[in-house]
This record gives C-alpha cells, structure tokens and sequence, in this order.
C-alpha cells in the first residue's frame, strides 16, 4: 500500500504546468499528520498539517484528497485548509506566483486549478482576489468571479520609471504590440 501512495505523491507533481524546467524532476516529499489509500475508489486522503514539496512547488493544506484512475493517473487534487496554499516559481525570470483559498481544486485532465474560498492569487506586485479564482494551465488563462457584496479586486503595478514615455498632448498613444 505504501507504494501506492508514493506513486499517489508523483501525480501531485503537473499542479502548476509552467514550473520551472527542473521542478517536475525532483522528488516530491509529502509529510502529514495521517495518510490513507482505498484502491478499490482511488482516493488518497492526506490530513493535519500537509506540506507536499517539490523543487519550487510548495503546498501546505489541512486536508489533501487525490483522486486516481485504475492506471494510477491523477485526476484531481483538492486541499482544503484556512487557507489552503500554494507557490511557485513559473520560470528563473519571473517571481514566486502564490495563491491561497480555503479550496484549491485541480483537474488534471482539464489543466483547471480553480480557487474557491477568499481566493488571492498574486505574482510580481500583481494580484487578483475573489471568491472564485479559476487558472488554465494550458491557455494561461485566468477567470475571476464575484458578486455585488465580494467584488473582483485586481492590483497592477505601475509602469517601471525607464518605460515611462512623456507625450505633448495631441500625440498618438504608442503602440504596446498587442491588439485588442
């Protein structure tokens, strides 16, 4: 049985896709208070004071329940926690991305991590907090969704001072490269 629950552990490493290329080829390390696996369902049920690790990839949850199919592939994770919470390094030139909510919830085979529960998720002095945070991993999409008592709240950083650019008023705007 324990084996399975350490190829359990190799299924939680794809939670954030664009990690850093090493990431997904360290070892994972999971500790907690309790750990159980039912093969006849596939559910893995991790709880009290979980940190799973691997690379730069971090959690640290109250409850972690894992889901696979009968080839032993994930098909979710949700950790649960007041809060629950994840970071990353993406790439070696962009800042640690961190997220917390009382559910972290990822679909595997979708590439869907979705925040539910006080979301905040921020990264290089950018944020976005809601009460529902859904991620793409593959489209690098990012949907935040609220209601009129907990409103969508995002923060961006001012442009840096050497981006700046000083324009007589008439001037055309100048182009970012993107269109709409």
């Amino acid at each position: 049985m324990w084996y399975r629950l350490a190829s359990l552990c190799l299924c939680l490493s794809p939670l954030l896709a664009n990690a850093l290329p090493n990431d997904r080829d360290q070892p994972i390390s999971i500790a907690a208070n309790s750990a159980s696996f039912n093969e006849k369902t596939g559910i893995a049920t991790y709880t009290g004071n979980i940190e799973v690790q691997q690379g730069s990839l971090l959690i640290k949850a109250d409850e972690i329940i894992a889901t696979v199919d009968k080839q032993g592939t994930i098909i979710s994770v949700v950790a649960k926690g007041k809060p629950a919470r994840f970071q990353q390094q993406p790439a070696t030139d962009k800042g640690i991305a961190s997220a917390e909510a009382e559910e972290v919830n990822y679909q595997a085979r979708d590439g869907l991590v979705q925040l539910k529960g006080n979301a905040k998720l921020q990264q290089d002095n950018s944020s976005f907090k809601s009460q529902q945070i859904s991620y793409s991993l593959d489209k690098g999409e990012i949907e935040a969704k609220g209601d009129s008592k907990n409103r969508v709240q995002l923060v961006f950083p001012p442009p840096k001072k050497e981006d700046r650019k000083t324009k007589k008023l008439g001037e055309p705007p100048t182009s970012t490269g993107t269109q709409p």
